[in-house]
């Protein structure tokens, strides 16, 4: 039989309640709604569940260089904290998050880890086309690199994580590892199980998904074949690091 869509999930209780704050403290984050509403909307939940930094935990932005210009970057840096170091990707479609977004979450994995953290604020479609956000993770990344740095990225953040390791998989720079939370690598969306039986998900259905990736591109035409925008589809994965992937389950990615 054909897959359909689900119209109802199994969420764990905590999830649940998560997805029902989202919802009432974000005034819209519907594709439907304009860049600039779904912008405020994401700030305002960031704000929200902002918890702050635990205790010595410091946090210094600065500007690196890119081949599109200054790159803001945020450090973290923990009592005693050491190297290698964690390089921090934000998610948000390639449309939204700043280093505001995801700050204490930099800020905890500073301080579980006990590794110095490096956030990279890449800019944005639309404004932005691609390879413009991946230039930037790249460029940024390159500019503080560390050896055995480990590589961090949510979402489209772990697009562009994965990317990278594309890109550099040839070079003596390549992360020493790459930890993928729900990443979106690419896909057929009208042929895999996850974009139909979870089309219709909570906060991101494939719908959205298809939104996402148009916007980042000119005329909406999407690089098929290109495994820097859909690292799905190299024709090897030879030279990449050892990484961890992490699935949201009621979830089309």
């Amino acid at each position: 039989m054909p897959l359909k869509p689900k119209t109802e999930f199994d969420l764990d209780p905590e999830i649940e309640a998560f997805i029902e704050t989202s919802l009432r403290v974000s005034s819209n984050l519907s594709t439907d709604s304009s860049i600039e509403q779904q912008r405020l909307s994401y700030d305002e939940s960031c704000r929200y569940f902002f918890h702050g930094y635990p205790d010595k935990v410091e946090s210094v932005d600065e500007m690196v260089k890119g081949r599109h210009g200054d790159i803001n970057i945020r450090r973290y840096c923990y009592d005693g904290s050491r190297n290698p170091q964690i390089v921090f990707i934000h998610g948000g479609g390639f449309i939204l998050g700043s280093l505001d977004s995801h700050d204490d979450i930099c800020a905890e994995l500073c301080a579980a880890t006990g590794l110095n953290t490096i956030s990279i604020d890449y800019r944005l479609a639309p404004e932005f086309l691609y390879p413009v956000h991946l230039d930037d993770v790249v460029d940024a990344y390159l500019e503080t690199w560390q050896p055995n740095s480990i590589i961090v990225g949510v979402s489209a953040g772990a697009n562009l994580a994965a990317a990278l390791c594309h890109r550099l998989k040839t070079s003596d720079k390549t992360p020493n590892g790459q930890v993928l939370i729900y990443p979106a690598l690419g896909g057929d969306l009208f042929g895999l199980e996850s974009y139909i039986t979870n089309a219709n998900a909570p906060l991101l259905s494939s719908e959205d998904i298809q939104f996402y990736r148009k916007v980042r591109c000119k005329d909406g035409e999407l690089p098929l074949d290109d495994p820097e925008f859909y690292p799905l589809v190299a024709k090897d994965f030879i030279g990449l690091p050892p990484t961890a992937a992490f699935s949201a389950d009621v979830d089309p990615l």
